[in-house]
């Protein structure tokens, strides 16, 4: 029974209680008035609107270890806002005036316009340029295909790679940093979040390799190329974790339950 039929099957009980009591064929004795007691709430809500400046944000999980992997913890590697001053500068929950923090103090609406190009060629070592062009050369000696390209000869600097394949296949991934899910199409991340999604692993095939066709050509590589590198995969040895990869398992190997509250038992 839901809500609405139960107070409607509470208010037409009551309402022929009264025209009943109106009708108490011509005694001059009046029932007795009780004043009703409303029932306790079964939950407590916190009414504070949303937008309070009671509430900060001081970090974000929607597609977690970007901002580890491809922004700064140094102090004076910022980035520079609207009129030459400092991008979602420090407050005093988030005191901390680096890359990271200032994404995390960032609205994730405005994620493109502050932190793509940051994302991509900032000044910070670890950007993904940066990156491309320290390790490029070994993920191919391991047998991959990165989603960076160079120059015929080599890249001379990190200004030659070209990340733009990269960039086309890990944006809609990670920008904004945000869960998106599509309820049309298969769950597991990057459409939703399991409990025991590869989602780092996923992100990192998504920044470092080339994942789409080429022409006729099939892509080298699918989204769980890179499983088992940060995430757990306890399957067989040797074999690759099934698409869509929906659970990997933890550290233990204890199957996640399938009923709420969804908690493994406790760590010996």
């Amino acid at each position: 029974m839901n809500t609405a039929t139960k107070y409607s099957g509470a208010f037409a009980s009551l309402t022929a209680l009264v025209f009943l009591s109106a009708c108490g064929g011509g005694s001059n004795d009046r029932p007795a008035t009780t004043t009703p007691v409303a029932a306790a709430s079964e939950f407590a809500f916190d009414s504070t609107p949303t937008d309070s400046p009671l509430f900060t944000r001081v970090d974000r999980t929607g597609a977690p270890a970007v901002g580890t992997a491809l922004l700064s913890r140094a102090t004076n590697v910022t980035i520079t806002g609207v009129g030459g001053s400092i991008l979602n500068p420090a407050i005093p929950t988030n005191a901390f005036n680096d890359q990271r923090d200032q994404l995390n103090r960032g609205d994730p609406v405005n994620d493109a316009r502050d932190f793509a190009s940051v994302f991509v060629a900032g000044p910070q070592p670890n950007s993904l340029k940066n990156i491309h062009f320290k390790i490029a050369g070994e993920l191919r000696t391991l047998g991959l295909t990165p989603c960076s390209t160079e120059p015929t000869g080599g890249a001379v600097t990190n200004a030659d790679v070209n990340v733009d394949g990269c960039v086309a296949q890990a944006a809609p991934v990670i920008l904004p940093d945000v869960i998106t899910y599509d309820f049309a199409a298969p769950e597991g991340f990057p459409n939703g979040r399991t409990y025991d999604d590869p989602v780092v692993d996923r992100i990192l095939a998504a920044a470092l390799l080339k994942l789409t066709p080429t022409g006729a050509a099939p892509a080298p590589h699918g989204l769980n190329a890179l499983l088992g590198v940060i995430n757990t995969w306890n399957g067989p040895a040797g074999v690759a974790c099934p698409a869509p990869c929906r659970s990997t398992g933890d550290e233990t190997g204890t199957v996640l339950p399938t009923t709420f509250p969804y908690l493994r038992p406790v760590l010996p």
